[in-house]
């Protein structure tokens, strides 16, 4: 009776809930078995534009709520003082965004997988793993590079020309699920890396060998051959300096028959490489066997940008315009000058990149983030030091030579969870009383919905974009469709407005290339594409306008010296069926 006087009341003994460790790693689970795996056709690019990204957004919101929501159950918030350095890092990063030059639109989507990422490390910090638990988190990440491995192998040796995925067999660079052969390069050459560790980390009882070793000992055999047909120098260089990085640790802490069969396996996996080579009369590509890129010009123009703006950049947002423009003036002053890359949006590094856009502020703090990083590997145990070195070195390297992070959310979370693992081997937690825990859970709650919400709608109008760019006769029901514009605002807006040059141009309706005159005149600030300026060029000559034309053919000619624009012509051949549906685009504008 007593019980039940007592129970709904505060008297009542206050049971703790469940820790939300195993929903946590599920929700990995998912993102690295299942969601980012999805594909979807694309015209290429980067971010949420590749649908694998999208959908790994999914359950990588849900781990952040979990983590959220753990704070809650605990009412305890657990922290490092490498918390404290990365979110003093955090903090500096997006300080630019306020500055007057800043285009904060074109940055959003940035910030936001930063502040992601912070939030995902803060979530991890809250767990009380146990050994397994923590390593079943690397397992998922091989897990994914086994499946993109075995995607990998596929594509290059089975894969017919007329596929349902849109590969390349001509070129036959087995780029998996990323889209780009670098991407590919580094995702798998972390795997090998990671397997080594992981290796090291399994001991063997009595000369047997269990199921999870010979998974790892497998890994270099299928990794490797797929790493060399990829040509690419980055995985190249990765591959090698992480796997010789690990060597000295399985020396030290792995049986002597395991770093054998590991030196056996990786000379297996070169050996199968050979093979390949002399049954398919396959090679490296004889550009890929030089260290000749167009990165020695890119890079070094980045870095002169920020030092002639080194206070406060050229502002967050507007690389492409700044380097154009930049570039295109010191070529006039002295035509020895390279000018600079059409199209390029990202000067192939990422501290060039923050620091050309943000000045000196954002430089510190990634330098001051990756040397917190080093101090804490520096603290591990004794032998273990260049092994976690050799665990980022792909990734890294990979950050330095162009923009994985861009390319894959994939490896954010990779990146992200091996910084967890470093400061965990040696942190000290303290525990910070936490506040306003009803708000942190309906944030933890909220979030999932609305970013789950965000991407599928993402997926569905990238979906109705590339068929409204590959069926013929043209549907413009399909751009009319669209619902989620601002993940694909340069893609929408180029495919409306083009599709508008053209119905003025085939219908002789002036007001039509008026429209977009006017957008492309605006869009050229931020977004100067040489296809933009040949469009400009042609909608003045059908207007009749032939001084704005000239005009526009001596501003393009000054950004981009090695384009031609001598033969931009008015765009009047439309597919059959588009005229009809001309007043169904104005519409939609």
């Amino acid at each position: 009776m007593t019980v039940l006087h007592l129970q709904g009341t505060k008297l009542a003994e206050q049971r703790m809930s469940k820790p939300l460790v195993k929903p946590f790693i599920v929700s990995l689970g998912f993102l690295f078995v299942l969601t980012m795996h999805y594909f979807q056709h694309n015209p290429g690019g980067s971010g949420l534009e590749l649908s694998f990204n999208s959908t790994s957004w999914i359950p990588f919101s849900i781990a952040i709520s979990l983590g959220l929501l753990e704070i809650c159950r605990q009412k305890v918030w657990r922290y490092s003082r490498l918390t404290l350095v990365l979110f003093t890092c955090c903090l500096l990063l997006t300080l630019p965004v306020f500055y007057p030059n800043a285009d904060a639109s074109a940055v959003a989507n940035r910030l936001i997988a930063l502040w992601a990422g912070f939030l995902f490390f803060i979530g991890l910090q809250q767990f009380t793993f146990t050994p397994k638990q923590r390593q079943r988190m690397l397992w998922l990440i091989l897990i994914s590079v086994f499946i993109q491995t075995a995607f990998g192998w596929y594509q290059f040796m089975w894969m017919e020309a007329d596929n349902a995925f849109g590969y390349n067999t001509l070129i036959n660079r087995p780029y998996g699920i990323f889209q780009q052969p670098n991407v590919m390069a580094s995702f798998l050459a972390t795997g090998l890396v990671l397997s080594s560790y992981l290796l090291a980390r399994i001991p063997m009882y009595r000369g047997k060998w269990s199921w999870q070793q010979l998974l790892l000992l497998l890994t270099p055999v299928i990794t490797i051959p797929i790493i060399v047909v990829l040509s690419s120098r980055t995985g190249w260089i990765g591959a090698i300096v992480g796997v010789g990085l690990m060597i000295p640790y399985l020396r030290r802490f792995a049986a002597k028959a395991q770093l054998r069969m590991w030196l056996l396996m990786i000379v297996m996996g070169l050996s199968l490489s050979w093979s390949i080579n002399s049954a398919t009369d396959w090679g490296p590509k004889t550009e890929r066997m030089t260290l000749e890129s167009a990165r020695y010009t890119i890079i070094p123009q980045a870095y002169k940008m920020f030092r002639t703006e080194p206070l406060m950049g050229y502002g967050y947002g507007k690389f492409e315009p700044a380097y154009i423009t930049q570039t295109a003036r010191w070529h006039q002053a002295d035509p020895n000058q390279p000018y600079g890359v059409p199209n390029l949006d990202h000067p192939h590094n990422e501290l060039a990149y923050w620091a050309a856009e943000g000045g000196i502020i954002p430089l510190i703090a990634l330098l001051l983030a990756a040397a917190a990083v080093l101090f804490k590997i520096s603290k591990a145990r004794e032998g273990t030091q260049l092994a976690l070195v050799g665990l980022f070195f792909p990734i890294v390297l990979h950050t330095q030579l162009e923009y994985p992070f861009y390319h894959s959310l994939a490896h954010w979370v990779i990146f992200i969870i091996l910084i967890y693992w470093v400061d965990n081997l040696t942190a000290k937690y303290n525990k910070h009383e936490m506040q306003y825990v009803m708000a942190i859970k309906s944030l933890a709650l909220v979030m999932p919905i609305v970013i789950s919400g965000f991407m599928l709608t993402t997926l569905y109008s990238g979906w109705l974009l590339t068929k409204f760019e590959t069926t013929r006769p043209v549907n413009i029901n399909y751009l009319m469709q669209v619902n989620n514009p601002w993940a694909w605002q340069n893609r929408f807006d180029w495919d409306l407005h083009l599709t508008q040059l053209q119905l003025g141009a085939s219908s002789q309706n002036p007001a039509l290339i008026e429209e977009y005159i006017q957008w492309a005149t605006k869009k050229a600030v931020n977004w100067p594409r040489p296809a933009l300026y040949h469009n400009l060029i042609s909608a003045y000559q059908l207007l009749g306008k032939p001084e704005q034309a000239s005009q526009i053919k001596q501003e393009a000619e000054y950004l981009f010296p090695g384009s031609d624009f001598s033969t931009s012509e008015a765009q009047t051949a439309l597919p059959s069926g588009i005229i009809s549906q001309a007043n169904m685009l104005n519409d939609v504008n």
